[in-house]
């Protein structure tokens, strides 16, 4: 078989194991904050504004006094979702799975009764197809310049509205292979609109990739793995790796394996093992932040390149600057949507802290891990005295491996929603929901 029709056969029949459960439950309830939160924020409004004429339709959009047709509604709620770069994230595939999942897969559940299980069901099969076809391209997809939360986000985005929509394997093939002609997006939009708006088209076009599938449409089953195709085009083609990886496909979850990392900060996952390195320091700072003379911080290069604004000038700039987001949190210890929106770069104190910062990228020991454990971020901080204080940090906080606690989600849930505290709790029993469309739509009230 193909790996479209290897991927078919995994979108209608797989079933989640508990422990994959587990992982998706927390998620969903992180993104439906960030989609919420974003709603406000400008690239979003001006998204519904622009569509608004052109799309009318029944379905809810989260956080504002308007509905859409299902795949602009899509649209625009993964555009809030994405629009502070706030939300989960995950490792093989170096993408924001639920950002783009999310968004279709509510979207998708106003057009037939969904309960909050088959939903469940439906995000474990896309996000399993966007782990593992990033396992499959490897990271030199991302190294590339495709930004991938778009490419492989919207192939499983449309295996996983396939298998809510009940469409059969032969109908999710063509979805796929529909999805595959759609798959751009590249990491060179980054601190722009741009960048929340291809994690919103994947949304989209994942969703009407699974409707005209529905109809009766086709396209062709071996556009993925080939060298032609996906595969060889939009990465370093490897037919063994790409078979490899279909092969095992069911048997081991990606999800288990690597899990989400759900994110404290708002700002560039690449940015965070060295805020969480600054957070240590602070600590350590019993004379405070006014004595430091020189900030020099150390990450592999490949991480360096996403983050190309050592001296932003926007919002959407300060989230992709090391320096900024460094100096942020040794200056305030901390960095919110308040202070992204205060335009925290700007701040006496934090401002002197960038120009005193120094980036130093280094050759990746091993590229085809993106975070690895042998290669930590370091970040090294020079004072008056002429001490060193230094830290280093391989697991960022909201990694499976340094996990923020539930009252840490809860206070996040919280702070982007305005809901009391115990909203998460509530929250957090969509899986038992019945109609989990109503569900969500009654904590947007």
């Amino acid at each position: 078989m193909t790996a479209i029709e290897t991927l078919a056969q995994f979108a209608v029949a797989a079933r989640p194991d508990p422990s994959v459960q587990a992982q998706i439950a927390p998620a969903v309830v992180d993104c439906f904050g960030c989609i919420l939160a974003g709603a406000n924020s400008a690239v979003a409004r001006q998204t519904r504004a622009a569509l608004a004429l052109v799309a009318p339709g029944p379905v809810r959009v989260y956080g504002a006094d308007q509905t859409l047709s299902a795949p602009v509604a899509a649209l625009v709620n993964g555009v809030a979702g994405h629009a502070w770069d706030l939300d989960d994230w995950e490792e093989p595939g170096n993408t924001h799975p639920t950002v783009v999942l999310l968004p279709a897969l509510l979207a998708s559940a106003h057009l037939t009764p969904v309960s909050g299980k088959d939903l469940m069901t439906a995000y474990a099969v896309g996000a399993e197809i966007i782990m593992q076809l990033g396992k499959a391209v490897s990271l030199a997809h991302y190294a590339r310049g495709f930004h991938s939360t778009a490419t492989l986000g919207v192939i499983g985005v449309a295996g996983a509205v396939s298998r809510l929509l009940g469409l059969s394997a032969g109908q999710t093939v063509h979805a796929l292979s529909f999805a595959v002609s759609q798959a751009a997006g590249y990491t060179r939009q980054f601190g722009s609109n741009a960048k929340p708006l291809q994690a919103g088209w994947a949304a989209r076009n994942g969703v009407e990739a699974a409707l005209l599938a529905a109809q009766g449409l086709t396209g062709q089953p071996h556009v993925m793995d080939h060298e032609r195709g996906f595969a060889g085009l939009l990465s370093d083609y490897d037919a063994k790796r790409f078979s490899g990886v279909m092969s095992r496909l069911g048997r081991d979850w990606a999800l288990s394996d690597y899990g989400l990392i759900l994110k404290p900060w708002p700002s560039c996952g690449y940015t965070h093992r060295l805020m969480t390195a600054a957070v240590e320091i602070r600590s350590r700072l019993a004379g405070g932040v006014h004595g430091i003379t020189a900030i020099e911080a150390f990450m592999p290069d490949f991480h360096y390149e996403i983050l190309p604004f050592d001296r932003p000038a926007s919002r959407t700039e300060a989230l992709f600057s090391a320096p900024a987001c460094v100096a942020q949190v040794l200056a305030k210890g901390q960095l919110s949507l308040r202070d992204s929106a205060d335009a925290f770069w700007a701040d006496p104190e934090v401002a002197r802290l960038i120009d005193l910062t120094t980036v130093k990228a280094e050759q990746a020991k091993n590229p085809a891990l993106n975070y690895d454990p042998d290669q930590p971020d370091r970040l090294r901080v020079e004072l008056t005295s002429g001490e060193i204080v230094q830290a280093t940090c391989a697991a960022t906080l909201g990694h499976p491996s340094n996990p923020m606690k539930p009252d840490q989600l809860a206070d996040k849930f919280s702070g982007l929603t305005g809901l009391p505290e115990d909203s998460y709790k509530t929250a957090l029993n969509w899986p038992q929901a019945d109609n989990v469309a109503s569900f969500f739509d009654r904590i947007d009230q």
